[in-house]
Formats: structure tokens, C-alpha cells, sequence
């Protein structure tokens, strides 16, 4: 009986280091791929999101307001408009009015300009 607990133990004292250091050199880069992978794959969806979002809210009503929207997204997905101040001007334009595209627009490019961003 002791003889059957002592070999795998021993496979297991023999082989485990090793093993492990296998999976430390293999295992980071296929780890952060996939990190990424999944950091790039949420960060599509939070855009889509932010598009759908401006799409239902604002309803644009011509292919110029639907082009706007898309410019802002691409901002936003570049890191030249936060999403913050996106979503905060989303916010306080669907407050103003039912239609509330034009004062999103306005304000938006109004925001934007203060930080040195031309929309």
C-alpha cells in the first residue's frame, strides 16, 4: 500500500518543478494574448454599446447626424473624446428637449472645443 502513494509522490516531486517552469515560460504570452484579446473584445462591445446608445437616444434624422455619430465614436475609440464627457452631454441633451440631436450636437462640439478638439 505504501508503495502505491510513494511513486506518484515521487513523479509528482520529479515532474512538478519541472512542469511548472514549462508553464512559466509557455504559459505568460499565451496568458496576456488572451488578456487582451478579451480587453480588446470589451472594449469593441462598450463601443457598439456607445453607438446604439446615441443611435436610440438622439435618433438622427439624416446620414450627415448618423456620419457625426460615427466621428464621435471613432473619438472616443481613439482617446481624443472621453467617454465621460460623452455620455454626460448625452445625458444632459436628452433633458432639454424630445429631439434632443441638435442640443447633443451643439454641445458636444462646444465641449469638445474647449479642449482643443475640432469635430
Amino acid at each position: 500500500m505504501r508503495r502505491m502513494f510513494t511513486d506518484p509522490f515521487r513523479a509528482l516531486l520529479v515532474c512538478g518543478p519541472l512542469l511548472l517552469v514549462l508553464g512559466l515560460i509557455i504559459g505568460p504570452p499565451q496568458l496576456q494574448q488572451a488578456t487582451a484579446d478579451a480587453q480588446q473584445s470589451r472594449s469593441v462591445r462598450k463601443l457598439a454599446e456607445l453607438r446604439a446608445q446615441l443611435t436610440v437616444g438622439l435618433l438622427p434624422a439624416s446620414p450627415m447626424q448618423e456620419a457625426f455619430l460615427d466621428k464621435v465614436v471613432v473619438y472616443v475609440a481613439r482617446g481624443t473624446l472621453s467617454l465621460e464627457m460623452v455620455q454626460g452631454t448625452f445625458i444632459w441633451a436628452c433633458d432639454q428637449a424630445d429631439w434632443a440631436y441638435p442640443y447633443f450636437e451643439q454641445a458636444l462640439r462646444y465641449r469638445a472645443r474647449r479642449i482643443g478638439v475640432q469635430i
